[in-house]
């Protein structure tokens, strides 16, 4: 895992960021793992430890950005409010929004005419042949509440929670609306194991390249190894 997050810093995504003028980092929420439904899976249950530690992790990516954005995940793993997220977001130097926070439930950027909305939670399932229905229902409701009353429309949802990446899009007469879902950075947990035995977490992350626009989606799935087999 290690490996793999300090190639996609350190390889993929300077590799795809060539001749940008600006570059801007959102972490989608869920930042860490927190401390709930009694987990013994990790290496400390302090909010302070696991806190510091992501906080060092993220300051040492190998990779400037202008700007940094935290969208707040899902309350068992950033505390009541997201209050984990707001202080590990501060730390690293985010800038306060409009009331004077440092993470927001939602983030939406206009990147050259590109409007992007970033949210961290979507609806699951356990079967792969409904993976898209959840990215494409999300375009749909956009598209409803932007007819309904006038409200900006994005080009780009995008979405975490799921830790599968799955990237849904469809024409209009604007250009191309994009739902994607990102990877994520966790491999399975005794809870994944109870409610899905054969599909692994994707790990990795997304490149949105703008350019005349219209938006690239460029992502970075690692292989995950072959389980062990045993011969008898």
């Amino acid at each position: 895992m290690w490996r793999y997050w300090l190639d996609f810093w350190g390889k993929f995504v300077p590799r795809n960021t060539i001749g940008s003028t600006c570059n801007i980092l959102v972490i989608n929420g869920d930042i860490i793992d927190g401390v709930h439904h009694q987990t013994v899976n990790l290496i400390s249950n302090s909010w302070e430890v696991q806190e510091e530690m992501a906080t060092k992790i993220i300051r040492a990516i190998p990779f400037r950005f202008d700007k940094v954005f935290v969208t707040r995940g899902t309350e068992a793993h950033a505390d009541i409010g997201a209050q984990s997220e707001e202080r590990i977001a501060k730390a690293i130097g985010c800038e306060a929004n409009e009331i004077g926070e440092y993470s927001s439930w939602q983030q939406w950027l206009d990147v050259d005419g590109v409007i992007f909305q970033f949210a961290h939670t979507i609806s699951t399932t356990s079967s792969a042949a409904y993976e898209s229905s959840a990215p494409m229902r999300e375009m749909v409701s956009g598209l409803v509440e932007a007819a309904q009353w006038g409200r900006p429309l994005p080009s780009v949802f995008v979405r975490s929670h799921r830790h599968r990446f799955i990237p849904v899009s469809i024409p209009t007469d604007t250009g191309r609306i994009w739902s994607v879902i990102t990877p994520g950075w966790q491999l399975r947990t005794p809870f994944v194991e109870r409610i899905d035995r054969m599909r692994m977490p994707h790990i990795g992350g997304v490149v949105f390249k703008v350019e005349d626009k219209a938006c690239q989606v460029l992502e970075k799935i690692y292989k995950l190894p072959e389980p062990r087999i045993t011969r008898i």
